[in-house]
């Protein structure tokens, strides 16, 4: 009877470890498999800086085993779409969202401004602001009137108008309060994104003369040489 049980025993030991055999070969089987299957994943093809607008002309595509691709790998083309680096990115490393700037998503302005240009905040009333119509995304010409300091001689100086920059996108448009003789005023501001070169003119403008700015039609993108106008010509 003794002996009876302990075949039986180990005939259920025998059982139990092959059921555990086959379990862990069939596993083995399934990694197996699936480190078999390929997928695509985006990579640089060169080594990316910090704050670099990602294009297809960086990058490659490189298939790696299923089993090694991270939950947070570019995969897709759409992924790209407004993307920045983050951080530098090395070449052949898969490149995750999460060490991405999308310009859509990022608080950041820097990321919204042309390339060979500057972001230029300007104040503006109601008045010169075209009663508070224009809207992140507009387009703008900025007109400046100023008075020319007189001569030497006492020779008369004539008020001038004239266009400093014509069709300025506008990057953002928001508020902030000014302190004026123990007075909080709500003055309006608007900032636009100036090439680099206009910059100048734009700051001299708001410094010695009168800025104003007008609103572009969302379809006009031309640029039409306009004449200072004196006072003189009334």
């Amino acid at each position: 009877m003794k002996g009876n049980k302990l075949f039986l025993l180990a005939l259920l030991l025998a059982i139990a470890a092959a059921g555990a055999a086959y379990v862990y070969l069939n596993e083995l089987e399934t990694q197996s498999k699936a480190a078999a299957k390929l997928v695509s994943v985006y990579v640089p093809a060169v080594e990316i800086p910090a704050r670099t607008k990602l294009n297809l002309s960086l990058l490659e595509k490189m298939e790696i085993p299923a089993t090694a691709l991270h939950s947070d790998a570019v995969i897709t083309e759409e992924q790209l779409a407004g993307a920045y680096a983050r951080e530098r990115l090395l070449p052949g490393e898969q490149i995750l969202a999460s060490r991405l700037v999308y310009t859509q998503n990022t608080g950041s302005l820097s990321y919204k401004i042309s390339p060979g240009h500057r972001a230029l905040t300007v104040p503006v009333n109601s008045v010169s602001g075209v009663g508070g119509f224009i809207l992140p995304g507009d387009y703008v010409d900025c007109i400046v009137t100023i008075d020319p300091p007189e001569t030497a001689e006492g020779a008369p100086v004539e008020t001038i108008t004239r266009v400093v920059a014509e069709n300025i996108r506008v990057l953002a448009a928001g508020q902030y309060v000014q302190q004026d003789d123990k007075q909080q005023l709500a003055v309006e501001t608007i900032t636009l994104d100036v090439p680099a070169e206009n910059v100048s003119a734009i700051i001299l403008a708001l410094e010695r003369g009168s800025l104003r700015l007008v609103l572009r039609p969302a379809t006009d993108t031309s640029a039409r040489p306009v004449k200072p106008f004196r006072l003189s010509q009334f």
